[in-house]
C-alpha cells in the first residue's frame, strides 16, 4: 500500500505534485519579507534554506528567526534544509553539528518535516532519520549532483541507500548533460513509483531538465520546487506558470 505524509492540510504522495517554494535570505528581514511575498502564491510548502541563512549556528538567534517566520506562514509548513557544501549549498558542516542541528530543528514544533543527505560518507544517515523520527517529525532524505546524472544503475543502487534510510520521503536531484540524462532519470522516477510505497521527488536541473519538474504526475514525483523570486536550484519556474502548466497535466 502506498505511503503519504501529511503535513497539515498538505498529503504529499497523492494526486498532483505539491508545490514547494524556497525562502533564501541571509538575514532575519531577508527571510520575512520572502515570506510575506510567498504567501501571496499560497503554495504547497515552504522550505527554508538554512545554510543561506548567515545566523544558524546560534539557536538563540534561529528560534527567534522561525518563530517570525512561522507566524507569517502560519499553515503553510515548513521544511527545514541545511544543504550542505559537499551537495551544492553554502556552508561545509560537520558531520556531528549536522546531526545535532537537524535534530534541533525536528525538535521545533514550528518545523513540519527536515530534508537531510542520507549519503553523507561521514555521516551515520539511518541514525539521523531515526533520531528525527523520534523527535515525532517526517524526513526528507535526499541525494544531490550538481555536474551530471549518474548511469541507470548508479541511479537505482542510490534510491535503495536512500530507501535503507527509513525516512519518509525519498529524493534525488541531478544536472543533465543531455536529453539522454532528463530521459533517464523520468524512467527511473516511473519504476521506482512501482518498487517503493514512499513518495518520491526527482528533478533533472537547469534548462534541459524543466520537463522533470512538471511531469509529475506521468512519473510519480510528488513535489516541485517552484520560485517566488530567488531560486534555489537551476531550472527552477515561477510558481504562477509552474501551477498553470500542472493545472493542463
Amino acid at each position: 500500500m502506498k505511503k503519504s505524509v501529511q503535513l497539515n492540510n498538505t498529503t504529499i504522495g497523492e494526486g498532483s505534485p505539491k508545490i514547494i517554494v524556497p525562502i533564501v535570505g541571509s538575514t532575519r528581514e531577508e527571510i520575512c519579507s520572502q515570506a510575506r511575498e510567498i504567501i501571496s502564491v499560497k503554495p504547497d510548502l515552504v522550505e527554508w534554506r538554512v545554510d543561506l541563512y548567515e545566523e544558524i549556528f546560534d539557536y538563540e538567534k534561529a528560534e527567534k528567526t522561525l518563530d517570525v517566520l512561522a507566524e507569517i506562514l502560519q499553515e503553510i509548513p515548513i521544511l527545514f534544509t541545511f544543504r550542505s557544501s559537499l551537495e551544492g549549498g553554502e556552508k561545509y558542516i560537520s558531520a556531528e553539528e549536522y546531526h545535532n542541528l537537524n535534530v534541533w530543528a525536528a525538535s521545533r514544533q514550528e518545523i513540519a518535516m527536515v530534508d537531510v543527505e542520507g549519503r553523507r560518507e561521514d555521516l551515520d544517515g539511518k541514525a539521523l532519520v531515526g533520531a528525527i523520527h523520534d523527535a515525532g517529525t517526517p524526513v526528507i532524505v535526499s541525494n544531490h549532483f550538481f555536474h551530471k546524472t549518474p548511469d541507470k544503475e548508479m541511479l537505482e543502487r542510490i534510491f535503495s541507500e536512500l530507501e535503507d534510510t527509513g525516512a519518509d520521503i525519498l529524493k534525488l536531484a541531478v544536472m543533465p548533460q543531455n536529453e539522454l540524462d532528463v530521459l533517464r532519470l523520468l524512467e527511473v522516477t516511473v519504476e521506482m513509483k512501482e518498487k517503493t510505497d514512499k513518495p518520491v521527488v526527482t528533478m533533472s536541473m537547469g534548462k534541459l531538465g524543466v520537463l522533470s519538474r512538471i511531469s509529475g504526475g506521468l512519473t510519480g514525483s510528488a513535489l516541485t520546487f517552484g520560485t517566488v523570486g530567488a531560486a534555489s536550484a537551476p531550472g527552477q519556474l515561477p510558481v504562477q506558470e509552474l501551477r498553470t502548466i500542472l493545472g493542463y497535466l
